[in-house]
C-alpha cells in the first residue's frame, strides 16, 4: 500500500508507532512484535527499524493525501495503542493528535477509541469498526 511513498515516508508511520509504544515508558515484547510486523509488511528492513528506534524524533509524520492510506495509518495506531492489553491516557492523547494531524475528526476517534477498550483483550469484529466509521461519513 505505502510502496509509492518514499523510504522516509514509511519510516515516518514506524516512529509514530514506536513513539506510542513507548509513550507509556515502556516498550511491551508484543509492541515490538507488532512494530517490527507493520515495518515488514511496509518494506521496512530490520537495520532501518533499529535506527528509527534510536532516533524516531527523525522522522516526523508525513500525512499521506490518501484517505485510505491515512485510515490505514490509524488502524495501525488504534491497535498499538492496545496491543499490549491495557490503554493508558498518555496513548489516548498521542491517538488523538496523530488522528487530527491525518485529517480525522475528534469524535471519531473518540467512537474507534471506545471501541478498542470495549473489545480490549478480545478479537474485534471488522463490522463493529466499520461501523462507527460509517457514522461519520458525509
Amino acid at each position: 500500500m505505502f510502496e509509492e511513498y518514499d523510504i522516509e515516508q514509511r519510516k515516518s508511520i514506524i516512529a509514530l508507532l514506536f513513539k506510542l509504544a513507548k509513550s507509556d515508558n515502556s516498550v511491551s515484547n508484543i509492541e515490538k512484535l507488532y512494530l517490527r510486523d507493520i515495518a515488514n509488511s511496509i518494506g521496512i528492513d530490520s537495520s532501518s527499524i533499529d535506527e528509527i528506534i534510536d532516533n524516531p524524533a527523525a522522522y516526523p509524520l508525513k500525512t499521506p493525501l490518501d484517505e485510505r492510506e491515512r485510515m490505514t495509518i490509524l488502524y495501525y495506531i488504534l491497535f498499538m495503542m492496545r496491543v499490549d492489553g491495557r490503554i493508558e491516557k498518555g496513548e489516548e492523547s498521542l491517538v488523538y493528535k496523530a488522528s487530527f494531524r491525518l485529517g480525522f475528526n475528534e469524535k471519531l476517534t473518540e467512537d474507534l477509541i471506545g471501541v478498542m477498550k470495549t473489545y480490549l483483550n478480545k478479537e474485534i469484529p471488522p463490522e463493529i469498526m466499520l461501523k462507527q466509521i460509517r457514522k461519520h461519513l458525509n
